[in-house]
């Protein structure tokens, strides 16, 4: 039985790897990589990178509900001090971590396009 390309990138976008894909679809791993080449590949590559954008945009969300959840605990003066300090301490690690996050693409993209002058 042929597998068709539709149901080759699905069972890869769906396992995560080719070796979860290719237990699925019951061939070898070696047989997907033969066919993941070409316009394939670059198919299989728009399609994963569309579903993390929508993941992506899920999550941005989920983090604004979150945030909010966290911004009125810390208000809630009826909440145990406890709780409201770990509302606080959340805030504070994940902003870190995000402000950490943003500096080091910052940095990293800077030096790529330092990189691309040094080409020319």
């Amino acid at each position: 039985m042929k597998i068709s390309d539709d149901e080759l990138i699905i069972a890869l976008l769906a396992g995560g790897s080719v070796r979860r894909a290719a237990k699925v679809l019951c061939i070898s791993p070696q047989a997907i990589q033969k066919r993941l080449t070409g316009d394939l590949k670059k198919r299989y590559e728009e399609e994963r990178l569309r579903l993390f954008g929508n993941i992506s945009d899920e999550l941005n969300a989920a983090s604004e509900l979150a945030v909010s959840t966290l911004s009125e605990t810390i208000s809630n003066t009826e909440l145990p001090a406890t709780i409201r300090v770990q509302a606080a301490d959340s805030i504070l690690r994940h902003t870190l971590r995000y402000y950490e996050a943003a500096n080091f693409e910052k940095r990293l993209r800077a030096l790529e396009e330092g990189g691309q002058r040094e080409e020319l």
